[in-house]
């Protein structure tokens, strides 16, 4: 048996020391002692290596072991209890939706030119009315001086017409049948001179056709001349007065159209709103119908989301909301849902929602996420337990009472689903029930640790 010397104190550590009185070995304290002196007795350290001793002493540690694990299992488990209690219970649905304006126009070009100024810029707020795109608006000007003179005409000879002829105007008329009487007879002339010369070989086929051309023109202009004043000899007749009234009114006709087109060169918002896009370019030329701009009216903006199609028969118009934006945390917006639907989508089992925003962030577009929380029931005075304190299981679902000392099952219906609380039916007011009740099996032993709400 290894030992140190004499009064150097600790010489080795091991697994186990025993006491060693004179040569007589006793399991003891871990020291050894030997008769140095009679009567006095020296202790020291002493390193045993034993098979034999190592096995007592795991059999030991394996009891002492095995006996704290019977203890500890055998005792009832300490549970936090609750008394189910009324109160209101609020149950929000929260679902994500993104910002809609139903009201969005495509602004295009009635006709055609070239863009000379864009007056906005996309995401621009704009009011009714506001200049957006305008054309270089020079043909149109010209179109609207033509249809004005034109109206003027028109105007004027349905007067004369009302009036009847002066002796000037018939005066007027003899001298133009007297011009165009002369006109053709020269025109004849020249036609039959053409017509020799050509058979003589002298001038082409061509030359003698604008001879007969110029002829027949001075006939026309004749017959004209020789019809107007007869026109104006007579009284005139109610069929020709309607007549220039009727080429009066479609003057003025093409003389708005005219001004229309003018208009049309400056393309204005026809609602307030935001500017979405704008799609020319100044300088670019541009055809009818083509779209130049769009825009959107936000105040009937609305926020569409998608619920689980397990909500319909509780979602419903009036149901208050709270938008919130993750872009602007600690703000929120009331909303109200507009409608329910139609829109649906069996492949995901869910349902479009319309939330009908109080108010939005001033910098809202559409297209921008929000979550919404729909308040799906309020219920007040409603029997209520902490949520941790229900279970559903395939069975259904239900809270744990305690029983003499052991968890009972309790079947409950639950009403509304908030957040501590959740309303219940099928147990009594002041009912104790525990909490965490997951954890547990139904018949553990426990005892009740406090955490009474009552």
């Amino acid at each position: 048996m290894p030992h140190g010397n004499l009064g150097t104190g600790l010489t080795a550590t091991a697994p186990c020391f025993f006491y060693a009185a004179d040569r007589v070995v006793l399991p003891i304290v871990g020291l050894q002692a030997f008769r140095l002196f009679d009567p006095i007795i020296v202790f020291r350290p002493v390193f045993v290596v034993d098979s034999r001793l190592y096995w007592f002493l795991g059999i030991i540690a394996v009891a002492v072991v095995g006996t704290a694990v019977y203890r500890l299992a055998s005792s009832p488990a300490e549970v936090e209890t609750v008394r189910v209690q009324r109160r209101e219970v609020v149950e929000v649905y929260v679902a994500t939706g993104r910002i809609e304006a139903p009201r969005t126009s495509d602004l295009g070009v009635e006709v055609a030119g070239t863009v000379r100024h864009i007056a906005v810029e996309e995401g621009a707020e704009i009011d009714r009315g506001d200049r957006l795109v305008a054309l270089r608006p020079r043909n149109a000007e010209l179109a609207v001086q033509k249809a004005e003179a034109r109206v003027e005409t028109l105007r004027s000879e349905l007067q004369e017409i009302r009036r009847g002829a002066t002796d000037a105007n018939i005066r007027a008329a003899e001298s133009k049948v007297t011009q165009f009487a002369a006109q053709l007879a020269q025109a004849e002339r020249e036609q039959r001179d053409t017509k020799a010369l050509f058979e003589n070989d002298v001038v082409s086929e061509r030359e003698l056709e604008q001879a007969r051309t110029a002829a027949k023109e001075a006939r026309a202009r004749l017959e004209n001349a020789e019809a107007r004043l007869e026109r104006l000899r007579e009284r005139p007749l109610p069929e020709q007065v309607r007549a220039a009234r009727s080429r009066l009114e479609q003057g003025r006709v093409d003389l708005e159209r005219a001004r229309n087109d003018l208009a049309e060169t400056i393309i204005r918002a026809p609602f307030g709103g935001l500017i979405l896009a704008i799609e020319t370019d100044e300088g670019e030329r541009v055809t009818p119908n083509q779209t130049v701009a769009r825009m959107a009216d936000m105040t009937s903006a609305e926020v569409y989301a998608e619920v689980d199609e397990d909500y319909f028969g509780r979602l419903a118009a009036g149901q208050p909301a709270t938008l919130l934006f993750p872009s602007m945390p600690g703000e929120a917006f009331s909303a109200t849902v507009r409608r329910v639907g139609p829109e649906v989508a069996p492949d995901r089992g869910v349902i479009g929602v319309h939330l009908a925003p109080d108010s939005l962030p001033d910098n809202a577009f559409p297209g921008l996420t929000v979550d919404a929380n729909i308040e799906v029931a309020r219920l007040d005075q409603a029997l209520a337990a902490p949520t941790d304190a229900v279970v559903r299981d395939p069975t259904g679902t239900y809270v744990l009472t305690i029983r003499d000392g052991e968890t009972v099952r309790q079947a409950v219906d639950v009403r509304a689903r908030g957040d501590p609380w959740m309303a219940l039916e099928g147990v009594d007011a002041g009912t104790r029930i525990v909490r965490k009740a997951a954890r547990l099996e139904i018949g553990q032993a426990v005892t009740p640790a406090g955490g009474d709400e009552s």
